[in-house]
């Protein structure tokens, strides 16, 4: 018999209603925006480095990005496995740790001169492998902190934090590029990881008893039931698909690839200018963020997601239209729908999957729906780098735009997800 160490739904059940007042959210939510930021940051200096320092192609970048992504494709389904096993708190202060020693390596080879592409692929992996473990973890965390019914409103925070460090994140490297080193900000980025699993050990919830039978079931069999459970339900299938297809073509897929190497010798921005634009559009999550529920009572839920998933791919055709004289504002543009999209769309699907799914479930869910949307991102970061260095960074962003819009087609064909007005769990 094992000990865990979260509470279970009934505790949170009688914590207050506003999800601010209560402490152990506050410290899981500082550690959940300080780690999305140091990540973001990180993802988006490391190809900037390789690009000045090591005069990178755009066929490395994507390799860079797609090792910084393999992980949730090798390891997620275990990693799922595994969570519905240990105490989600230290996995998430563990992985924190071992982000900070191997950020903590880049500034060293550099200082060494022993810095090269397949080092930053092999840190990028080591980083990617962790933060596998910590936002499987993180998600399913949620709702042992708060009650059910408090998800949605504990997504919104937390996604609004996800959302502004991964638009913001690689705009305020940007602009610290501008005034310190790349290796003084990887410096900077480790210990906000130590930081992150400080506020972690903050947290305090009761010891619960976990029933044994759970431990002596094989990892086969619990990764087995994890991805059944996704993919023969149909509103969990089709927000796989839709998302996944999504990741293929995103920020961390495809148009992560080329879209620093687009910006820096298409549109002959400097890294600052680049950091500017991301930082001001940016405010569309903000917006997204805010109008996420008036738009859920107006619309329906549905109606919301699928409207929500089309607006990445607007997003990528006002970019692919962009030139060096209007770059700036068109980067706004661009970044803002992006990030009212990204963020109305992740708060919806989030809430809805987790009030769709059992307690016992979460971890498996989570990393069943992992391994099927995050997997797509090493592959996609492949291909978006190949295809940036045969036909073009341009005509790549066309493609990428299309393919964008398609995501949406399985929301749109599954009348379990476009019927819906608002989460199950607020259904009569």
């Amino acid at each position: 018999m094992t000990v865990d160490s979260e509470a279970t739904p009934a505790t949170a059940a009688a914590r207050p209603t506003s999800v601010w007042r209560q402490r152990n959210f506050q410290a899981l939510w500082a550690a959940h925006t300080v780690s999305q930021f140091g990540t973001q940051i990180t993802f988006f200096v490391i190809p900037v480095l390789a690009l000045t320092t090591l005069s990178a192609s755009t066929g490395q970048l994507g390799l860079i990005s797609a090792f910084e992504t393999l992980p949730f494709l090798l390891v997620g389904l275990p990693a799922g496995a595994l969570l519905d096993r240990w105490d989600r708190r230290r996995v998430m202060v563990t992985a924190d740790i071992g982000r900070a020693v191997a950020i903590a390596l880049l500034p060293i080879g550099h200082l060494t001169g022993l810095l090269s592409v397949p080092v930053l692929c092999g840190v990028g992996f080591a980083i990617g492998l962790c933060t596998v473990f910590f936002d499987i973890a993180d998600q399913a965390f949620l709702p042992t902190v708060v009650a059910r019914e408090q998800t949605p409103d504990g997504n919104s925070r937390l996604e609004f934090s996800r959302s502004a460090a991964e638009l913001a994140g690689p705009s305020l490297g940007g602009l610290l590029l501008q005034a310190i080193t790349a290796p003084l900000i990887l410096v900077t980025n480790s210990v906000s990881y130590l930081v992150s699993a400080l506020f972690l050990g903050f947290i305090r919830l009761p010891r619960v008893e976990v029933p044994p039978p759970r431990e002596k079931t094989r990892m086969r069999t619990q990764i087995a039931e994890g991805l059944r459970f996704v993919f023969r339900h149909r509103t969990l299938r089709s927000l796989a698909l839709a998302t996944g297809i999504s990741n293929l073509v995103g920020l961390s897929g495809a148009l992560g690839a080329v879209l620093t190497a687009y910006a820096l010798r298409d549109l002959e921005l400097s890294p600052g200018e680049l950091g500017l634009a991301l930082t001001v559009g940016n405010c569309g999550a903000l917006l997204g963020a805010t109008l996420t529920g008036r738009l859920i009572r107006r619309m329906g839920l549905g109606r919301v997601l699928i409207v929500a998933k089309s607006m990445s791919g607007i997003a990528v055709i006002i970019l692919a239209t962009a030139a060096p004289a209007r770059a700036v504002p068109t980067l706004i543009v661009t970044t803002g729908v992006m990030a009212c999209g990204i963020t109305v769309y992740n708060i919806g699907q989030v809430s809805l999957r987790q009030a769709i799914t059992p307690t016992g479930m979460q971890a498996r869910m989570n990393a069943s729906i992992r391994f099927a949307i995050w997997g797509t991102l090493p592959i996609g970061a492949l291909a978006g780098g190949y295809l940036g260095s045969v036909i073009g960074t341009r005509p790549t962003l066309w493609l990428i735009a299309g393919i964008g819009l398609l995501s949406c087609l399985p929301l749109m064909f599954t009348k379990d997800v476009r019927a819906l007005r608002t989460f199950p769990s607020q259904l009569p």
